[in-house]
């Protein structure tokens, strides 16, 4: 099993690559800066570029059996209005162009998936991100409108607070005011149930809300 991984050297991406490693996956992880992947040296395929090289992307996803985008919103202060969506859409055209299916993609509740309810904590977390920081909002909410529109077998993972820490095990998932969903998941947390989600199949086509359990 493969999986191609974009967001690698942000906080949460050691984490996914010391999940998948343990697992015994192969990994392809794709960055900007090769330095920063140093200390799994020999143990991934590491693919330099940025999010315009859409040939530097296509041999990143070249071979996978799955993509996992851990991309968001780096900056509060991005000066691009959009600095995310336009590199999922170039992930989401390579890998229709080289037939591979399975996209577990990084979100928040600026997402709707169509079985939520109305939860108050979360929605007025959103519109407090929405007031503070719109363009990052902006780019989360037209990102996952981008991934749940393709043909792809994709799962939006929408999180809410992250906190470092270590994965415990106990993670809620679920639909926001029907599941019940907390507001902190540790980084460790979210790289387990992304990785799960390779070869799960209960979240295909679908925008589960994770926090993490008690």
């Amino acid at each position: 099993m493969k999986i191609a991984l974009f967001g690698g050297t942000g906080p949460t991406g050691k984490h996914i690559i010391e999940e998948a490693l343990r697992r015994g996956y192969a990994l392809s992880v794709y960055t900007r800066d090769a330095t920063k992947l140093s200390a799994v040296d020999g143990k991934i395929d590491v693919i330099v570029g940025d999010l315009s090289n859409r040939e530097a992307i296509r041999a990143c996803i070249a071979g996978a059996d799955a993509v996992i985008s851990a991309l968001g919103p780096n900056s509060l202060k991005s000066r691009d209005k959009r600095p995310i969506m336009p590199g999922v859409g170039a992930i989401i055209s390579a890998m229709e162009e080289l037939n591979v299916r399975r996209l577990i993609q990084i979100s928040t509740a600026a997402h709707r998936d169509p079985k939520d309810g109305f939860d108050f904590k979360s929605q007025a977390f959103v519109l407090l991100f929405k007031l503070i920081v719109h363009n990052a909002y902006d780019d989360i909410k037209a990102t996952a409108e981008l991934v749940s529109k393709s043909h792809l077998d994709w799962t939006l993972v929408r999180i809410p607070n992250l906190k470092d820490g270590p994965a415990t095990g106990r993670v809620d998932a679920g639909w926001y005011g029907k599941s019940k969903l907390g507001m902190k998941l540790s980084r460790g947390n979210l790289a387990k149930f992304l990785v799960d989600q390779v070869t799960a199949t209960e979240f295909v086509r679908a925008a589960p809300g994770i926090a993490d359990g008690n």
